[in-house]
């Protein structure tokens, strides 16, 4: 088998931590640093046209309160998971304000996408032993949150808690430096679509994982709102690593089939 599972973070704006308050924030383009919803919204819709042109299918790791303030249009034909409910920091939270959060998310999914999710990434990729044991009280069979050393043969693996995990692949690039799958960089003008693709190649069977957030589809961090141009480009670039990865070999899959392969 050699699957791959397209990842995307589908939550606030240019998401920033607030000091001393759970939820995140957006980054102050001017305005403040209050949650913003138009970049995701926007990286959504592309995100999605560029999956369909594939027929292509990819698991969405939902904020709920983001999920609940943009159309979730088009999404029912993809893996819904879990992202918290407004990007916090789950490993800050008490055992009982970490499960109020995961109910407040799930439900949101729930109520939104109309079915239970099954899968979950943990916000900023911050994870640890409490909340990976409060995960299957929410029917959470899948986690995403951790990352681990690129290999030959990345496989899913079943920790403790019950949960099988299928890390995000980071390694190293010709250079030396360090470089994971997230094309986070790539949106920043730090990578490009071919660094990627080369840490696809290196893998001959098992699960590589690629992520992304939707509004890095219409937003860079450092360089404020893309205009069209910069979007399409961002989404050619995009589009040029799926198809590439899924030309080595890969079937794309979402995180979830992915488990039970």
């Amino acid at each position: 088998m050699k699957a791959l599972c397209f990842t995307v973070d589908l939550d606030r704006d240019a998401n920033i931590p607030i000091p001393g308050k759970a939820a995140a924030g957006s980054f102050d383009r001017g305005d403040g640093a209050e949650p913003r919803f138009e970049s995701s919204e926007k990286g959504l819709g592309t995100l999605l046209d560029i999956l369909s042109g594939m027929g292509a299918r990819a698991t969405f790791f939902a904020e709920g309160r983001t999920l609940e303030m943009i159309s979730s249009k088009g999404l029912s034909k993809h893996e819904v998971g879990v992202h918290g409910y407004d990007h916090e920091d789950l490993t800050s939270l008490s055992g009982h304000d970490l499960r109020v959060c995961m109910g407040r998310a799930v439900g949101s999914v729930c109520r939104t996408i109309g079915r239970r999710p099954v899968s979950f990434r943990a916000p900023y990729m911050k994870i640890d032993d409490k909340v990976l044991e409060a995960l299957p009280e929410f029917g959470i069979r899948c986690d995403s949150s951790m990352y681990a050393p690129l290999s030959e043969s990345p496989m899913p693996r079943r920790l403790p808690c019950g949960v099988t995990e299928i890390p995000v692949p980071e390694g190293s690039d010709p250079s030396g430096k360090k470089i994971a799958a997230y094309l986070w960089p790539m949106h920043e003008g730090k990578r490009r679509p071919e660094e990627y693709v080369r840490m696809a190649a290196a893998v001959k069977e098992g699960v590589f994982v690629l992520a992304t957030h939707t509004w890095h589809m219409a937003e860079s961090l450092n360089g404020g709102i893309m205009d069209p141009n910069a979007v399409r480009r961002n989404a050619e670039d995009v589009q040029k690593v799926i198809e590439e990865v899924i030309g080595l070999g890969f079937e794309p899959m979402t995180v979830s089939e992915a488990c039970v392969k």
